[in-house]
């Protein structure tokens, strides 16, 4: 993906549509920029709180990092 987020609904949406192909269930918790990277945590559990973590480039929208729940 290219281009620049700006904000954090932008990089949410990039970090849903890259989980959905894991997981059915997504509730976006919180999206923190620090520095050039966005921090978007999403619960993924459907029935217990189960977060995903993805790390999203500001500049280039490209995913650096996630982590998913065990």
């Amino acid at each position: 993906m290219a281009g620049e987020i700006k904000s954090a609904a932008e990089a949410t949406r990039i970090a849903t549509s890259f989980l959905k192909q894991y997981y059915a269930f997504l509730r976006p918790i919180s999206a923190a920029k620090e520095n050039t990277t966005w921090i978007v945590q999403v619960d993924v559990g459907a029935f217990k709180r189960e977060i995903a973590e993805v790390k999203i480039d500001t500049s280039t929208a490209d995913i650096m990092g996630y982590s998913f729940p065990k």
